[in-house]
């Protein structure tokens, strides 16, 4: 789990190993590192979790640099929250969250070309209904979506899998003869959308937030299906047994195939970024050892078709590292909470851990000085 990289991250700092550059991931850790939204950001959370679990990308920008003689890039990701979001964009990021697939019919629409990048979005969306293009027959992928065009395709993806029997608030902005009424009301009714105060303002471009933010609320209102509470524990168990079994044997092979079937997204990266530590040991003769303390605990948190969240608790370790010219014991706490989406092949896989003692890290570091020195 994350602490183990934690503490491997310290010894580093204090000069007791060194790697090499790691060799690169599927999707780079630096790929995660979002840039332009803050932690009270309105939509923080839906944002990290749309970006931890590969939902959605964001903006790449990498920016270069020199230091004593040296060229450096550091990447960032900006998921630039506030602007306008496209009809293709929209549906990449809707198709992406559901995990769906192409239908049997699929519509076609003159300014949609195999060549554009949109072009599997826009046929899995038609062939399951989502959309339905203009009355002159386009899809119009570049013109911005607006609040009442978002809310039509939500309730067309949804309407099947929700149950919107309930009356939802109605607005006086969205009359009976506009097109997205139903959609609007029944959204509203369940708590997809909010709107402003007593208005929805329908004609509104919608913003990356905003979309982002609705498609969350209607994957959450989901029900689990058959199954999935078992396999998320089967998935966070193995996990964290075979984490250990194997980086105490120090097989980078067999964790590589591990972090490949249990974790995706930012999991993965982080993981795989960090694979490199695991061989330092064999290379300076030097013994790592983790002990489990007691037994741990794993429970189901909050679980939907889609999310799960899962609580590791009691997860304690006594970590023992002997070196040609030292040697220390330390106990460590992974105790925390497990994020999981599953993902298009039915599987659930992690892509976030927040430990409790994240926000404690510099503790670990001042004990591992302690026993250093």
């Amino acid at each position: 789990m994350k602490a183990i990289y934690v503490f491997l991250s310290s010894l580093v700092l204090f000069g007791l190993i060194s790697v090499s550059p790691a060799e690169a991931a599927e999707k780079s850790i630096d790929r995660y590192f979002l840039e332009d939204v803050d932690y009270d950001h309105w939509a923080y959370n839906e944002l990290e979790r749309f970006l931890y679990s590969d939902i959605i990308d964001g903006y790449v920008e990498t920016e270069s640099y020199e230091e004593d003689g040296e060229k450096y890039e550091y990447t960032s990701v900006s998921i630039k929250p506030k602007n306008s979001i496209t009809r293709a964009e929209f549906t990449k990021i809707l198709v992406n969250s559901m995990n769906l697939r192409a239908g049997e019919t699929v519509k076609s629409f003159p300014d949609v070309k195999p060549s554009n990048w949109y072009y599997e979005y826009a046929k899995v969306a038609s062939s399951q209904g989502i959309i339905n293009g203009k009355p002159d027959g386009t899809f119009r992928p570049n013109d911005k979506i607006t609040r009442n065009e978002m809310a039509v395709m939500i309730y067309r993806a949804f309407e099947s899998k929700l149950d919107f029997s309930a009356t939802g608030k109605v607005f006086p902005d969205v009359p009976q003869g506009n097109f997205a009424y139903e959609a609007v009301m029944k959204t509203a009714a369940v708590g997809i959308i909010k709107g402003y105060g007593d208005v929805f303002k329908p004609y509104n471009d919608a913003t990356r937030a905003e979309a982002i933010v609705m498609i969350d609320r209607a994957l959450h209102l989901e029900p689990e299906t058959d199954g999935d509470q078992l396999a998320i524990i089967q998935t966070v168990d193995r996990n964290i047994k075979d984490e250990m079994k194997f980086t105490v044997q120090q097989d980078v092979k067999a964790l590589k195939a591990l972090y490949r079937e249990t974790t995706i997204g930012y999991q993965l990266a982080y993981s795989l970024d960090n694979l490199d530590m695991i061989g330092m040991f064999e290379e300076s003769d030097t013994i790592f050892k983790m002990e489990p303390i007691g037994e741990y605990a794993i429970n189901a948190v909050s679980v939907n078709n889609h999310f799960a969240q899962v609580r590791i608790d009691n997860l304690v370790y006594n970590l023992s590292m002997t070196a040609p010219d030292m040697s220390f014991n330390m106990k460590m706490d992974l105790s925390g909470t497990a994020h999981l989406k599953k993902s298009d092949d039915g599987k659930w896989k992690i892509y976030n851990v927040v430990l409790d003692e994240d926000d404690d890290e510099q503790d670990w570091k001042e004990t591992l000085e302690t026993e250093i020195n």
